[in-house]
């Protein structure tokens, strides 16, 4: 088959561009962007909860319809067809915007038998291009996690059914991301900000997995178990961030914040932590270092590390590496 072209609105089309970016679908060089790899795991992994949205639409239509007049089958499927669909350019563009930006869809040995099951029993009086329209509508409509759970359906429920069954797994990863892990999941967490969603597994130490990263889940024949330790470790991850490194002496941390710090705080969102008490301008925090080293650094002098002392010394040689760089004679490009 050809390659199909569909036309979204704006918003959708860079949705699409920014997950296939995020989720890191590239072609061999490492950098550029493979759209299409993306399309294809949406529509392998999407079509069938999305055809069911829109049967279980049509049928609502149907029994509305038919409970307050008499219409025959073959108008009363054209109408309730025309007013689910209607529904869907609505959800689209919902401010009115055009379907004015192009998404080429190149079928894949994975993708086409689905793309001729749809064309053959899904349509429901649309074409191909108009349902995958509606489709990308609906995906990109979800928050980001949602989303990754979607493109990565089969690893998330691999990983799923071996913390049901209580066992171990095999996990190989994208090249470059520690690619072969052997370890016991414990649960999946997304981060607080709706951005990923990580894997939590005990292998050497307790590791976020991003999901995205994950190339296949093989379920071993051993039982998952987990120290006290570790349960309590996996329980702060998902109660203060699971793509953050917690190590086992992750003692309290006080942070002494400016005026303007504090607005600061309250304004920068991504990544913030969570204090367990505030005292004054003084914030108490009791969650992973490289969680606190990472937010605070981009208040530069509005914040200081009180204590403990490696945090200290941490947030302060990376202001110190930045110093002398700035202090060295500028390099002019040729």
């Amino acid at each position: 088959m050809e390659k199909l072209k569909i036309y979204v609105t704006e918003r959708i089309a860079s949705i699409l561009e920014k997950d296939a970016e995020g989720f890191e679908f590239f072609k061999k060089d490492g950098r550029t962007v493979n759209k299409n790899a993306l399309l294809t795991n949406l529509i392998v992994n999407y079509h069938k909860s999305f055809t069911q949205q829109q049967t279980e639409l049509v049928n609502f239509f149907k029994n509305k319809i038919s409970s307050s007049v008499t219409v025959n089958e073959k108008a009363l499927n054209g109408l309730c067809f025309d007013l689910c669909e209607r529904l869907n350019e609505r959800s689209a563009a919902p401010n009115g915007e055009k379907f004015d930006k192009l998404v080429s869809l190149k079928p894949t040995k994975e993708s086409q038998p689905i793309i001729d099951y749809i064309e053959n029993y899904c349509l429901m009086g649309r074409t191909l291009s108009e349902y995958f329209r509606s489709m990308f509508a609906s995906y990109a409509a979800l928050p980001q996690d949602k989303r990754e759970l979607i493109i990565f359906r089969q690893q998330y429920e691999a990983v799923m059914r071996a913390i049901r069954e209580k066992k171990r797994v095999f996990i190989t990863t994208r090249r470059g991301f520690n690619q072969k892990i052997d370890c016991a999941p414990y649960d999946v967490a997304n981060s607080k900000e709706e951005l990923h969603c990580y894997v939590l597994a005990a292998a050497k130490s307790c590791s976020p997995i991003r999901l995205s990263r994950i190339v296949s889940v093989t379920q071993l024949a051993i039982d998952a178990e987990f120290t006290q330790s570790q349960i309590a470790t996996f329980e702060k991850m998902k109660t203060y961030g699971p793509q953050f490194i917690y190590g086992q002496n992750d003692e309290e941390v006080l942070v002494e914040l400016t005026a303007k710090g504090i607005d600061k705080f309250k304004r920068i969102y991504v990544h913030r932590p969570v204090p367990v008490r505030v005292e004054n301008n003084y914030y108490y925090f009791n969650c992973s270092h490289s969680q606190i080293v990472q937010y605070f650094v981009r208040m530069g002098a509005d914040a200081k590390i009180v204590y403990p002392q490696r945090v200290r010394d941490e947030v302060y040689n990376f202001h110190r590496r930045a110093l002398d760089r700035y202090s060295k004679k500028n390099k002019q490009p040729k």
